[in-house]
C-alpha cells in the first residue's frame, strides 16, 4: 500500500483504492479507502439537495409537544411514530417501492419538516441516494431544458428524478394542472413505480382531492401510504419561540 498525503486517513494513493494482501494465501485483493466513501457520501450530499434549515434535522428530534391543540399533537405523535416504524422496517418497504405521502390543508404543519427526517434517514444511516425538490422548481428546470442555451436536455433532468433511490417531491398539487404537466409527472411517476422506486411527497390534500387526471392520481395512490399531518400552522409557534429565547439572550448580553 502506497499512502499518500492525497489520502486525509493516509491509507491509499489518493485514487480512494488500497491494495493489500490476504495474509493466510499470499492473494492481492483491492479495498475501497475511507476517503472514497466520504467522497461518495459528499456526493450524495449534494446531490439530495436538501435545505440548509433541514439538513441536521431528525425523526427523533421532530417536536410534537409544540402544537397547542391537544388533539393536534396526539396526530403529531402519531405520524411521527408511523415514519419511525416505515424506517424500522424500509427494507420491506422498499422491495414493494411503497413510500409516504404527507398530507395537511395547514401550511407550516410539519409536513415537509417530517419528510425531510425522513430522507436524512435514508441518506445518511441507511444509504440510500435520496433527491428533494418541490414539484414547481421540477416543471420549471424540466421547462429550462427548452432553452438552447441550457446545460442539461430533458431527459437528463427526467432521468435525474426517476432513476434516484428516493425521491422527495414537496409540495405536490400547487403545480398548474396543464396537460403537459400532467404528462411529464406520469411519466415520471409511473416509471419510478413500475421500479419500485421510493417517492415520498408532502401535500396540501388528500390524494383522491388533487385536480391532476385520474391516471396520475392512481399512480400516487399505488406508490405511497398517506400519513395525516396537524392543521396547525406550528412554524409560526417555533418561531416565536425561537425569537423569545434570542430575546433573553440578548437582554442578558449572552
Amino acid at each position: 500500500m502506497n499512502a499518500t498525503s492525497d489520502c486525509p486517513y493516509g491509507q491509499c494513493d489518493g485514487t480512494g483504492i488500497i491494495h493489500l494482501v490476504e495474509k493466510k494465501t499470499g492473494i492481492l485483493y483491492d479495498a475501497f479507502c475511507q476517503c472514497h466513501k466520504d467522497a461518495m457520501q459528499k456526493n450524495r450530499l449534494k446531490f439530495a439537495d436538501i435545505p440548509t434549515e433541514f439538513t441536521g434535522l431528525t425523526v427523533n428530534s421532530f417536536e410534537v409537544n409544540c402544537y397547542e391543540n391537544e388533539s393536534n399533537t396526539q396526530l403529531a405523535r402519531k405520524a411521527k411514530q408511523m415514519t419511525a416504524n416505515y424506517i424500522r422496517s424500509f427494507e420491506e418497504f422498499e422491495r414493494d417501492g411503497k413510500g409516504i405521502y404527507f398530507y395537511s390543508k395547514t401550511r407550516g404543519s410539519g409536513k415537509t419538516r417530517l419528510a425531510v427526517s425522513l430522507g436524512n434517514v435514508l441518506l445518511n444511516t441507511i444509504g440510500r441516494q435520496v433527491k428533494f425538490i418541490t414539484s414547481i422548481d421540477l416543471l420549471q428546470e424540466i421547462k429550462n431544458t427548452y432553452n438552447k442555451d441550457t446545460e442539461y436536455t430533458e431527459s437528463q433532468v427526467i432521468e435525474s428524478v426517476t432513476d434516484v433511490d428516493v425521491l422527495i417531491i414537496d409540495d405536490i398539487g400547487v403545480e398548474n394542472k396543464t396537460p403537459w404537466v400532467n404528462e411529464i409527472l406520469f411519466g415520471i411517476f409511473d416509471n419510478r413505480m413500475k421500479h419500485s422506486k421510493i417517492t415520498i411527497f408532502t401535500s396540501n390534500c388528500e390524494i383522491e382531492n388533487l385536480e391532476h387526471d385520474e391516471r396520475l392520481k392512481s399512480r400516487i395512490f399505488k406508490m405511497c401510504i398517506p400519513i395525516k399531518m396537524p392543521e396547525e400552522d406550528v412554524r409560526k409557534a417555533i418561531a416565536r419561540k425561537e425569537n423569545e429565547e434570542l430575546q433573553i439572550r440578548l437582554m442578558e448580553g449572552k
